[in-house]
């Protein structure tokens, strides 16, 4: 007689199988507390892994990394993220997981301070946009297609008269 297979286990060890993005896109994810580097993986185990030990903003070539609280964050206010993926490469606890899409929960936000807006016929932060997130009607405030932002920062750092803020999205 054959012997029954136990579909318990068999579910178990299906589930051990798969890549984390598949088992992470199963469940709501919890929400940033703070911006985190990119290829986090989702908060509630990041705070959990992450250790503070700083390899990720040793290792980032923006400068963006920062630990703070003992835990790794972004701070965009004075650069770009070029998505390298440096920091998840030295991350020694895979806080920062390459399964993970490169992605920051940042967007953009456009003031009213926008030369467009303001008439003056500016399309830097849509130019610098290598996704063709930023759409831009004349004497309008530039639109973002968040589909498509990954929140890199670019547009920012190319918006002269700063009426550009990343914010969580």
């Amino acid at each position: 007689m054959p012997e029954a297979i136990d579909s318990n286990r068999r579910g178990f060890l299906t589930r051990l199988s798969k890549p984390v993005s598949a088992l992470s896109s199963e469940a709501e994810p919890t929400p940033r507390v703070a911006a985190r580097p990119p290829q986090a993986v989702d908060e509630a185990l990041f705070t959990r892994l992450c250790d503070g030990c700083g390899k990720c903003a040793d290792a980032c070539p923006n400068s963006i990394v920062h630990i703070r609280q003992n835990l790794a964050r972004i701070d965009m206010d004075y650069n770009e993220c070029s998505l390298c993926q440096e920091c998840t490469k030295v991350c020694p606890t895979g806080a920062l997981n390459v399964n993970v899409k490169a992605h920051i929960d940042l967007v953009p936000s456009f003031s009213q301070g926008c030369d467009n807006y303001l008439q003056l016929a500016c399309n830097l932060c849509q130019s610098s946009c290598k996704l063709a997130a930023i759409h831009i009607e004349e004497d309008e405030l530039p639109r973002l297609d968040t589909e498509l932002c990954n929140g890199c920062g670019q547009c920012q750092s190319s918006c002269y008269v700063n009426a550009i803020s990343m914010v969580a999205s």
